[in-house]
């Protein structure tokens, strides 16, 4: 095996561990709070508490993505969320349950989670060829859609079976050998910030990736796009275990089920973009997908059966696997690697800023209003929004894949 692949398999194998706890405790909390209150204002609060720290955040692990040790900087966080995940286990454990210490515990975890996810995210053209960089994320991609499928199958029988503080503790104990394997076996090369040891001017720096981002004609459409897309998002995204719970039962075996579905759905799509690779042009398939989920959260508005329900959630699943790799490889073959890091943080800022700003209209609105209507006029809105943006011609060329990422000098610019 090469090098580069005996490392990246490496990497992969201890972010995947990592994530099977998370998405346990992600699972467990949701399901936890919308079964417990069947209350939009409550779900809407959860979000806030597990996107909010994010924005405040995610602008500075930007920067230390982009300037300091990668390796140190997700070794600290899954540290971290370990830490407050012990911690909630132990309240639980003792009988205190309160919803404020969820919410408590859900900030503190979001701020590790935002800490993490640009390292991750910029590790990956550190140590893979470029031109196999749509087909890694295929991959990483199908290993966290298999883990959409088994995850909250396993979540719905732990939460049957077994008091939810012991799910914690499965967190706790796959942070720690996720954090093992990367101090024992991943060896990661430095990046060039990492060996010039720059000094790192935060409010410059961030400044300078923002610039950066909006100069960038892909980067800055995309995230225009992104942003409003992703508002929408959030009704379908948050909303469905209520719409569950209230339309057909509030049975935790549906919401398993469900997940479980969609997760077949995005690990489907995952194994065929990984093969195929999309379009010659990428933002065509991208696009085209985001039109697909539209139509298919529109189908999720129409819940007329159990069972085409989750269906629809599969042909969402298969859809949104399709685009996700396409837009991470596409920022990690044209962006200047000096600024992946504070580029992936932008997205993840813009997305962490939108959703919530989705769910506050959404979330009270859906004890007022039909919360299947909300989530069918949400899926008009996207395909409408994709169609708009699929015409963009200026756009959709900056979709055909350059040898040489756009670079930019790392002066700010005079005020």
């Amino acid at each position: 095996m090469d090098h580069w692949k005996k490392l990246v398999a490496t990497f992969m194998i201890s972010q995947t561990v990592s994530l099977l706890g998370s998405m346990l405790v992600m699972y467990s909390i949701f399901w936890y709070v919308t079964l417990s209150t069947q209350s939009g204002l409550m779900m809407t609060i959860m979000v806030m508490c597990s996107f909010v720290p994010a924005i405040i955040i995610s602008p500075f692990a930007g920067v230390w993505a982009d300037r300091l040790n990668r390796k140190k900087l997700m070794i600290a966080a899954d540290l971290v969320i370990a830490a407050v995940t012990f911690m909630m286990a132990i309240l639980f454990f003792i009988g205190v349950k309160e919803l404020w210490i969820v919410f408590v515990i859900s900030v503190i975890r979001a701020f590790g989670q935002s800490v993490h996810q640009p390292a991750v995210s910029a590790v990956y053209p550190q140590i893979v060829p470029k031109d196999q960089l749509v087909r890694i994320q295929g991959i990483s991609q199908g290993i966290q859609s298999t883990s959409m499928i088994i995850m909250p199958l396993l979540a719905g029988l732990l939460l049957a079976t077994t008091s939810i503080e012991w799910i914690f503790f499965i967190d706790v104990a796959t942070a720690i050998i996720a954090v093992a394997i990367l101090v024992f076996y991943v060896k990661l090369p430095k990046h060039q910030s990492e060996l010039n040891q720059e000094e790192i001017h935060y409010f410059k720096d961030i400044k300078n990736g923002i610039r950066y981002a909006f100069s960038h004609p892909l980067i800055m459409n995309i995230l225009v796009f992104g942003f409003l897309f992703m508002i929408v998002v959030a009704a379908p995204s948050f909303l469905t275990y209520l719409q569950v719970a209230r339309v057909f039962g509030p049975e935790a075996w549906r919401l398993s089920v469900l997940e479980a579905v969609f997760g077949t759905g995005m690990l489907l799509g995952s194994v065929v973009i990984a093969i195929w690779g999309g379009f010659k042009n990428r933002l065509i398939t991208y696009f085209l997908a985001y039109i697909a989920i539209g139509i298919g959260t529109m189908g999720l508005g129409i819940p007329f059966n159990f069972w085409v329900y989750i269906g629809f959630w599969a042909f969402v699943g298969f859809f949104i696997a399709l685009s996700s790799p396409l837009l991470v490889a596409l920022i990690q073959e044209k962006v200047d690697p000096l600024y992946i890091g504070r580029i992936f943080s932008v997205f993840g800022l813009i997305h962490t800023i939108s959703l919530p700003l989705g769910m506050l209209v959404f979330g009270p609105l859906s004890d007022v209003m039909n919360v299947s209507d909300i989530i069918f006029f949400s899926g008009v809105i996207m395909v409408v929004l994709a169609v708009s943006v699929l015409f963009k011609k200026s756009l959709i060329k900056e979709g055909i894949k350059i040898e040489k990422p756009v670079t930019m000098n790392e002066e700010p610019v005079n005020a």
